[in-house]
């Protein structure tokens, strides 16, 4: 267990428990459905929270035994799964659903526009590790798509054409 001490008052020292919360989000083109991710996360011999979504799962627990499971999962389908932190704890008052009486969590709507494109990210990254092509060949793009500003005229252009559509 890791634990960090804190000295309010001299003589009284305080332990708190150092906890970690994670989203772990399944790429749409991932073979792991969000169920088989709960069961396999359930199965695990650790003491974490679990918690099934419709993009995958929410987990918690001590700081290092979410940091291992974490490496557990990514191992099922190394570049279809990815994790990022969160900064609230499961069933945390604040941001789930059940106490604000329903609606969308706040930043779900960033969460469902970033899972969208992880089916690009996994191709990239198969690619990469494939050795189909090269990180160098990569940061040179990026390079040349970074220099490639749309000007103004052209971007009230396009934008023209898209409300006349509309």
């Amino acid at each position: 267990m890791v634990f960090k001490t804190y000295s309010i008052i001299p003589k009284l020292r305080l332990m708190v428990l150092i906890m970690k919360s994670k989203v772990i989000v399944l790429a749409e083109d991932s073979k792991t459905s969000p169920s088989r991710l709960f069961r396999y996360l359930n199965s695990l011999e650790y003491d974490i929270n679990v918690k099934e979504t419709c993009f995958g799962a929410f987990i918690e627990g001590e700081d290092g035994v979410v940091d291992e499971v974490v490496k557990l999962v990514r191992n099922l389908e190394k570049n279809k799964i990815f994790c990022k932190d969160r900064g609230f704890p499961i069933w945390d008052q604040r941001r789930c659903r059940a106490f604000r009486k329903g609606g969308p969590r706040e930043g779900f709507h960033q969460l469902e526009a970033e899972q969208k494109i992880l089916d690009r990210i996994s191709k990239a990254l198969d690619a990469v590790e494939n050795e189909e092509i090269s990180e160098d060949e990569l940061e040179e793009e990026f390079k040349n798509l970074k220099n490639k500003k749309l000007k103004v005229d052209a971007f009230e252009k396009i934008a023209d054409e898209v409300l006349k559509e509309n």
